[in-house]
């Protein structure tokens, strides 16, 4: 067996997220990917086992960066502040790497999670300090009882449909900034 490079295969799952955005995940080929890496389509074996394994591969792999970027969540601080950090580092994230979220997002709003068999813990490990923020303002009685359940609707989804109005001209950032984005989403969380 080959011995893995870790740079081969963030080529590979590079190459993968970019075909997924470009072209839908039904035009995902092994044969695509290889040439879009610049490697032979043989090797792509050489780190996932198929098709089925790249895509949970790429998923995982989005999901664990947008986890190592967001969550400098500090505890022992005020949970609104908290929460007011958490949206500005998903904004933050997302001027930089939309293609990550937006791929996230496609994968959840399709049948792919449940047929790619993604183990539900894997896919949110390192977004414990977020769950564990909504724990401690529904506990102090700062976000609404519910909190945990929609912070993720309040608080991440609308950055990244943001970002997405503002790089598709739909929306002007100077007319609407993100503080108001913000104020709004935090409405929906905060008592």
């Amino acid at each position: 067996m080959r011995t893995r490079d870790e740079e081969k295969r963030a080529r590979i799952l590079d190459s993968t997220s970019k075909i997924m955005m470009e072209q839908g995940i039904a035009a995902v080929s092994l044969s695509k990917i290889a040439k879009d890496a610049g490697i032979a389509s043989g090797t792509v074996y050489t780190y996932f086992k198929d098709k089925d394994d790249l895509l949970r591969g790429v998923y995982y792999d989005r999901k664990k960066r947008v986890a190592e970027a967001i969550n400098s969540i500090d505890l022992n601080g005020d949970p609104v502040e908290q929460l007011t950090h958490f949206m500005d580092l998903v904004y933050d994230y997302g001027q930089n790497h939309l293609e990550d979220m937006l791929l996230i997002r496609e994968f959840n709003q399709s049948p792919l999670l449940s047929q790619l068999n993604i183990d539900v813990k894997v896919a949110y490990a390192g977004f414990e300090p977020l769950l564990a923020l909504s724990k401690k303002g529904i506990q102090e009685q700062k976000f609404v009882p519910d909190a945990d359940t929609v912070l993720m609707s309040y608080a991440y989804t609308p950055v990244i449909e943001y970002l997405l109005a503002v790089r598709n001209g739909a929306l002007d950032s100077k007319n609407v900034p993100f503080a108001n984005v913000k104020a709004l989403s935090l409405r929906a969380i905060v008592k």
